[in-house]
């Protein structure tokens, strides 16, 4: 089958790759779409090649129901990124995530992937293909479980540390539920992207000596009641935590080398400190909802390319020029 494969050193090719097959209880899809994911970065920007790509959002339509009794050839659907085994507690509750033999979907810049049946979405006809991607992959979902687990609501004044594809879906989606936005960014053009999603205020740290004091100048001296830090950096969190309004929640979802001392949570604060992966597969029906009561998420998609053009799109996205990125076949 043609897919992407990840030479090292910002580049990538489109190739001949090993096809896949399915096993006992995998189906088969082609791939109709797949998204670029900042978490990709780090292998794309790597000196060593892969073997393949890290591609893991995708949507597609069955090509080899392999046996299954859902789906039939054709049949349009969304592949989870997070894979379980399908038979523990947490997956028979629809939380994958946590079970142990979870592991991303892998290699989705291709023709074809297989998936485990009982992981994929199936996708009416009124959800395009880009955005069955953002509903199936991480790039909805994040946005969604933060905001779900740290309970925003109407009339909460948030703040998104680092608005990439990530930021701009939690800006969008937040800014959806009725909150107040702040999101906080060095890239121009992506804090530019974030007003476009809905932020109140966009602020750059570079232009500033004083983040924390502009926060809470905003905010009436309180600071913002949830925090948001997107980006994986040390001094983001800590400018989290230091400006988080008392008995506040900071959610970390970037992902960095990054370290807390528990008593500046404690120390005059009582501060929630929560982290979040992804959603959980039985998310989707709630996501759903969101979209049919006006949630625009294809706004996150900010250019869509043949994948035969992945070179160009890849260097965009990791210029931080774009929010989400489709890969079309």
């Amino acid at each position: 089958m043609k897919g992407l494969k990840f030479l090292g050193n910002s580049k990538v090719e489109l190739t001949d790759l090993p096809d896949p097959v399915p096993g006992e209880g995998e189906v088969l899809v082609k791939v109709k779409a797949s998204a670029i994911c900042g978490s990709e970065m780090g292998a794309y920007r790597s000196p060593n090649a892969m073997n393949g790509n890290a591609g893991h959002e995708a949507m597609g339509e069955i090509a080899d129901p392999n046996g299954s009794k859902r789906f039939r050839i054709g049949d349009r659907v969304g592949v989870f990124t997070i894979q379980g085994c399908g038979k523990c507690f947490w997956c028979l509750q629809g939380k994958p995530d946590f079970c142990k033999q979870a592991g991303a979907l892998s290699n989705a810049h291709s023709e074809y992937i297989v998936s485990k049946e009982v992981w994929l979405h199936p996708l009416s006809d009124d959800i395009d293909d880009g955005l069955g991607v953002l509903l199936a992959g991480d790039g909805l979902g994040v946005p969604c479980g933060a905001s779900m687990r740290a309970g925003v609501v109407p009339g909460d004044v948030t703040c998104v540390f680092g608005v990439g594809p990530v930021g701009l879906g939690m800006t969008l989606v937040q800014t959806f539920i009725g909150a107040r936005v702040i999101a906080v960014d060095i890239n121009p053009h992506r804090l530019s992207l974030a007003s476009e999603m809905g932020a109140w205020k966009t602020i750059n740290p570079t232009e500033t000596n004083d983040l924390r004091g502009i926060l809470l100048d905003l905010t009436n001296g309180l600071g913002p009641n949830k925090c948001f830090e997107c980006s994986g950096r040390q001094e983001t969190l800590d400018v989290a935590i230091n400006v988080t309004m008392p008995e506040g929640i900071v959610m970390v979802i970037g992902h960095g080398d990054q370290k807390i001392n528990p008593q500046r949570l404690i120390f005059h604060k009582n501060l929630r400190l929560m982290g979040n992966w992804v959603c959980h597969f039985s998310d989707f029906d709630i996501m759903l909802k969101m979209l049919h009561n006006g949630l625009q998420a294809n706004r996150l998609i900010t250019n869509r390319f043949p994948i035969e053009q992945a070179d160009i799109a890849y260097s965009r996205f990791s210029q931080g020029l774009e929010g989400k990125v489709i890969l079309t076949q």
